[in-house]
């Protein structure tokens, strides 16, 4: 199954809540990752622009992102940002595979090679 990472910014709202009367996020954001079908894999809480982070796999982008509406739901969460990973094996492979295909693919470089500007439009 792919993984991902999420970095997510809770609510102010939510930071004082959970000052106030702390909770398990790591085990709430485990029962929404299992009804679809995923697997918490670590949780942090982190210092800087996110919250905390965590690592899950699902069985699918389109599960992966309904994961993310789900915890987002009730306004607790400002802001998700999730990233997919990739194991060494797998990138291994597509840098394979990217080299493998005669696509036609040119670069602006290889477009413009030889171009000369004289000056003036049209």
């Amino acid at each position: 199954m792919p993984l991902f990472l999420n970095e997510t910014k809770f609510s102010e709202e939510s930071l004082q809540a959970l000052t106030h009367r702390p909770s398990d996020r790591r085990e709430e954001a485990a029962k929404v990752i299992k009804a679809y079908g995923g697997t918490m894999h670590d949780f942090y809480w982190v210092f800087g622009d996110a919250d905390a982070i965590f690592i899950f796999e699902a069985p699918d982008a389109t599960a992966a992102m309904s994961i993310l509406l789900t915890l987002s739901t009730a306004g607790a969460v400002i802001s998700h940002k999730t990233t997919a990973l990739l194991s060494n094996d797998d990138a291994m492979e597509a840098m394979n595979l990217a080299g493998s295909k005669e696509t036609g693919y040119r670069t602006p470089r290889d477009e413009w090679r030889g171009w000369e500007d004289h000056g003036g439009e049209g």
